[in-house]
């Protein structure tokens, strides 16, 4: 149900309220809340939410994010609660800026959806999350392997921001995402550590375990996590274009050749399919986006060196093969 206005409200702000952002939680405050009912009868469950929305409320349905919610409990009929400050965990939006508002909403049986009163924020409020730059894509280099690659992650916060840990996750989804919560199946993953505001990782090639999903037709995601202390959420994400029918046996272009598939761009999979667990189904709110990371690659993969090529590796994998074919031949002829 969409949060929406009383017709008749009788819980109201009384002074000042505001907010506070340190990480990822906020502080909500207000000086005075106040029950005017005149039936005298108190109030069902109270919280205070903060909302990110495009545009200021005035009224009516609600629709935006909601960054933070503060339960306050059940308000006595000509009573109030004074000096209101608590810190509560947030929910962060998409990267952008929003009009922010501060709403007092009641328990309808449901969930807050009675909002009594609200106050808008003169100035919109900007968010930054970490994000792929440059070319992103992934490439099989062998049965049950597959590379995952960004020109560069990149951290936007202020230098005091560091992110939370961020994990890099290969999903097949039914459909393209488009943020939120979700439903699929982990191809791959690793955690990448965590990255202090305004850095970054450059030239990042990941090489991990393929875990390939139940026979049917997938979208392909590349997703760039973040833990918030309850769970992973997906900050940045590149959906590959062409859908991906599995199961589907098709050469691995050659090493020397193979370069980072573009969203556009399909790049080879590797056969013998194996069965994946899906991921959680999707709850209110976005739940199945706050869930654990996708299972991690049991070996550790590494960002390449700079200089270091897919050309390189393919020269060395070249001689080691030239070197075991002399070694046979002098075996026999020796």
């Amino acid at each position: 149900m969409i949060p929406h206005t009383v017709e008749h409200p009788y819980i109201h702000f009384k002074g000042n309220s505001g907010y506070t952002r340190h990480g990822d939680r906020i502080s909500l405050v207000a000086d005075r809340i106040d029950n005017t009912a005149g039936s005298g009868a108190p109030s069902s469950d109270l919280a205070l939410q903060l909302w990110a929305c495009q545009a200021p409320y005035h009224g009516g349905p609600l629709s935006g994010w909601k960054l933070a919610e503060l339960p306050l409990g059940v308000l006595q009929a000509h009573h109030y609660l004074a000096a209101v400050d608590a810190d509560t965990r947030a929910s962060f939006p998409a990267a952008g800026d929003y009009a922010i508002t501060l709403v007092i909403a009641e328990w309808d049986g449901t969930g807050f959806n009675r909002i009594h009163d609200y106050h808008n924020y003169p100035n919109r409020d900007l968010f930054l999350h970490p994000r792929f730059e440059g070319p992103v894509g992934y490439r099989c280099v062998e049965a049950g392997r597959v590379v995952a690659e960004a020109g560069r992650i990149h951290n936007p916060r202020s230098p005091d921001n560091i992110s939370g840990t961020l994990a890099l996750e290969l999903w097949a989804l039914p459909e393209s995402y488009a943020g939120g919560a979700f439903t699929g199946h982990a191809l791959a993953a690793v955690t990448l550590g965590s990255l202090a505001g305004g850095a970054s990782w450059q030239d990042c090639v990941y090489e991990l375990e393929l875990t390939l999903p139940p026979a049917g037709t997938y979208t392909l995601t590349l997703m760039l996590r973040e833990w918030n202390g309850e769970g992973y959420v997906t900050r940045d994400h590149v959906n590959f274009a062409s859908p991906v029918t599995f199961p589907l046996v098709t050469a691995a272009p050659p090493a020397g050749n193979s370069v980072a598939a573009p969203p556009d761009q399909f790049p080879a999979l590797a056969p013998t399919p194996q069965p994946a667990e899906p991921a959680p189904a999707a709850g209110p709110g976005g739940a199945a986006d706050q869930q654990p990371s996708a299972p991690q690659a049991s070996a550790q993969p590494r960002a390449a060196a700079s200089g270091e090529t897919a050309r390189d590796q393919s020269r060395l994998a070249g001689l080691m093969a030239g070197a075991k074919r002399l070694f046979e031949l002098l075996k026999k002829y020796w």
